[in-house]
């Protein structure tokens, strides 16, 4: 493979995986805080983007712990780069622990009672939303200067 298609492989792959996280987020977050056109979404549709945002979260978690089990694949719909799993465990370095703990609580608030979510929890959500969209940001730019 060419450098012009690996990086165009990394771009969609950062970018769908920004683009998912955001996704999910915005809808709950219409819901939570009530906003404007949160009464239009579908509990149906709501419940399924924070499914497998809860799935990315199991997934994430396990490509993050180190040594990474056996079985830490990202085997969901959205694809985690590698190079974001290798940011966040820089930018967490000295609390990884706890962030896992954080990434693992929040994903099984997501499944079970996503509107109990507090104020903390999508604090996480959007930084790990600043953190997929950093990364496609910085694919993007080595992609044009290509």
């Amino acid at each position: 493979m060419s450098d012009m298609s690996v990086l165009s492989h990394e771009y969609k792959t950062a970018s769908d995986l920004s683009q998912h996280i955001s996704t999910a987020l915005i809808l709950l977050k219409k819901v939570y805080y009530h906003l404007p056109g949160g009464e239009a979404v579908m509990p149906e549709e709501l419940d399924s983007h924070l499914l497998a945002l809860a799935d990315m979260l199991t997934s994430l978690v396990g490509l993050l712990t180190v040594p990474r089990p056996q079985n830490a694949t990202s085997a969901h719909a959205v694809s985690i780069p590698e190079a974001l799993v290798v940011r966040l465990q820089t930018e967490r370095r000295g609390e990884l622990i706890y962030y896992l703990d954080d990434l693992a609580r929040v994903a099984d608030r997501l499944r079970e009672k996503p509107l109990q979510l507090g104020d903390a929890d999508l604090a996480l959500l959007d930084q790990l939303a600043t953190a997929a969209d950093a990364e496609a940001s910085s694919v993007y730019r080595r992609l044009m200067r290509k």
